[in-house]
């Protein structure tokens, strides 16, 4: 898989930054009271990547459930831009989730599992704006494990 170099290609930072973001909108849309009409999903996802997020902040916020970070986050994240067709582009991330699942009402930790991630994602630049529509989880490893590990 090719690396990126952002300097060298603001192109390809361009599509990492709309990439994190979209994640980091997921993140805020479902902390505190999740709200499902975020504006900032649609900003940054699209067609069934869309559907999907808006439905997981539905079932977080009917389930009483939301995201808080971890008190002592890992902060790794890895993302690579592997191709660009026009305005379609795919990239490959490796991160830790260490992020908490946890009871709105009282901040009870329901879930603080620590988990490596590979995933796969398509952007599709929409209005003139990059925005995820799919991401696929490829592989995942319990800890900080797997492609977190590998070198650069």
């Amino acid at each position: 898989m090719p690396t990126t170099d952002p300097a060298a290609d603001p192109a390809h930072q361009e599509i990492i930054d709309a990439y994190v973001a979209y994640w980091d909108a997921r993140f805020a849309a479902n902390s505190g009271i999740p709200n499902p009409q975020d504006p900032a999903l649609a900003r940054y996802a699209t067609g069934r990547q869309l559907e999907a997020v808006i439905a997981e902040t539905q079932e977080n916020l009917d389930a009483g459930r939301a995201l808080q970070p971890s008190p002592d986050p890992v902060n790794f994240r890895r993302v690579t831009v592997v191709s660009v067709d026009g305005d379609s582009a795919v990239v490959q991330e490796c991160f830790i989730d260490d992020g908490q699942v946890i009871e709105s009402a009282t901040g009870r930790v329901l879930n603080d599992t620590v988990a490596t991630h590979s995933v796969q994602a398509d952007l599709l630049r929409v209005d003139g704006q990059w925005r995820v529509s799919a991401a696929t989880l490829i592989q995942r490893w319990e800890g900080v494990a797997g492609c977190a590990l590998a070198t650069s």
